[in-house]
């Protein structure tokens, strides 16, 4: 027997409802952004545990344990003045090569190319393309949607940093993840925790006072681990991007839907389970200048192939009872 499904009329809050269902939908399906953030994630995993091995391993050739224990005997035995030592997880690593120029005369010269690359193995590592925070937001990012708080909010309000939701939503997103503290928090469960290796070498607190020359196999391999973090950070831009924008065309057209049986109607269209009891009964706005038919079409992707519309119910349905 099919179930009944009461229709009633259309709000802001209602509409808004309807748009989270088909985001968290997107954010479950193996569509293009979603696959490329998955696989720059396991692909950063897999890299970090190697990288921080031949880190160690190059630290050491260059600064070995007996000179590091040497140190720590002659600080406790003269105290600063017998040395620094420092537990560290930033690195800088060169490999110089020549290489020629003009000078401001049009005469040919060489000189000698550094090659730097700066490794931050922390949660607030600062590759190129990623932000202050970006690459903890991006890593966390299921976690941080599963305890029902946004890692997108920097991409959603990019323009608008004045809003009160954002540096709300800042605030909650680094509290949680540790990256900042509340005195009335819990600090021995946070993510950033999970992010404290260090390996003691000689010098002092400031990473760039330390740069270790590599060979040309170990500088491709730790630049190949810089390219990874970055490659994570984009997955996640672009992830927001994809479902940003097709959200923003959902929005567009619930706008002029008046009755949920409308916006039931293109969910079933494109295979994706809408509850009217998730969806609080209030007022209602204009009349529907989209059809379902026409909004379906927008919001599918044509060039990617996805399972069956049983498939996906199935699918998304087990999702919601794993969440529940």
């Amino acid at each position: 027997m099919t179930a009944i499904t009461k229709d009633f009329r259309l709000n802001a809050d209602k509409r808004k409802s309807i748009e989270n269902v088909y985001e968290n939908y997107l954010l479950t399906q193996t569509n293009k952004a979603r696959k490329t953030y998955d696989e720059a994630k396991a692909k950063f995993d897999e890299m970090y545990p190697k990288i921080w091995e031949l880190i160690t391993k190059v630290v050491r050739e260059k600064q070995p344990q007996e000179d590091v224990d040497t140190i720590k005997l002659m600080r406790a035995k003269y105290g600063d003045n017998g040395g620094d030592i420092h537990n560290d997880n930033c690195f800088y690593f060169t490999n110089p090569s020549e290489e020629t120029y003009e000078d401001y005369e049009g005469n040919t010269k060489t000189r000698i190319k550094e090659n730097e690359i700066h490794l931050d193995m922390g949660l607030k590592a600062s590759p190129s393309g990623c932000y202050g925070n970006d690459f903890a937001y991006a890593y966390y990012y299921d976690e941080l949607k599963q305890k029902g708080l946004d890692p997108d909010f920097k991409l959603r309000w990019s323009g608008d940093k004045k809003n009160p939701r954002y540096y709300e939503t800042e605030t909650q997103v680094n509290e949680y993840l540790g990256l900042s503290r509340n005195k009335n928090d819990d600090s021995t469960n946070k993510a950033i925790n999970n992010w404290k290796h260090s390996i003691e070498v000689i010098g002092t607190s400031y990473c760039h006072s330390r740069q270790f020359k590599v060979d040309d196999i170990t500088h491709s391999t730790l630049n190949h681990f810089v390219i990874a973090q970055e490659k994570l950070c984009q997955a996640h831009d672009n992830m927001f991007k994809y479902v940003n924008e097709k959200v923003m065309k959902l929005r567009q057209g619930l706008r002029t839907y008046t009755k949920f049986s409308q916006a039931k109607q293109l969910f079933d269209k494109l295979g994706i389970p809408l509850n009217d009891s998730a969806i609080d009964e209030q007022s209602s706005m204009a009349l529907s200048v989209f059809s379902p038919d026409n909004l379906a079409d927008m919001l599918t992707d044509q060039e990617e192939q996805f399972a069956s519309r049983e498939e996906k119910i199935a699918y998304f349905k087990s999702l919601q009872a794993q969440a529940n």
